[in-house]
């Protein structure tokens, strides 16, 4: 496998330590691949469930603290897929979406902004939490989403019709 010398490669290599005499026996590295992916999968299941639980149990002081964990998740998933993209792994090859743990995901993930927004006056201080501001933030934040998960779809379509180089 060949990659290239750029700085998201290196940061990766050195995060992930894939240039370790581990990687070079090829059972280990299947197994530890394996494991990688269930530690990786139990994290951002945690993470989601988690952030669920502290927008509606917690509240208002967990609300914050909710939507940072949102933000790791998508970070940790975003540079996962973006290194497999650059080595030309899409994510969509035999993807099987109709799948109980998709729907799973999208209900914890819009539950938790749901309960984000919900809760959302009660975590901000009372100078910044006018009525226009969080009314905006209801409104715009939704919005957003929905046009964002748009685009996702639209790129993931028009993507999954492509080849790797």
């Amino acid at each position: 496998m060949t990659t290239s010398d750029d700085a998201f490669t290196r940061a990766t290599h050195l995060v992930a330590d894939l240039d370790s005499p581990f990687y070079d026996e090829e059972r280990q590295r299947d197994v530890w691949n394996e494991a990688s992916a269930i530690g990786f999968q139990t994290m951002l299941w945690g993470v989601l469930g988690l952030a669920c639980a502290m927008a509606w149990i917690g509240g208002g002081p967990q609300v914050g603290w909710a939507f940072g964990l949102l933000m790791v998740s998508g970070v940790a998933g975003h540079l996962a897929l973006r290194h497999a993209n650059r080595l030309g792994v899409t994510g969509w090859e035999n993807a099987r979406l109709n799948r109980p743990r998709t729907y799973l995901v999208i209900g914890l993930y819009f539950g938790t902004l749901a309960g984000i927004m919900v809760n959302l006056e009660d975590a901000l201080p009372s100078s910044v939490a006018s009525a226009s501001f969080v009314g905006g933030v209801k409104m715009g934040v939704p919005i957003g989403l929905i046009v964002f998960a748009l685009a996702l779809v639209v790129n993931a379509v028009r993507r999954r019709g492509q080849t790797p180089e």
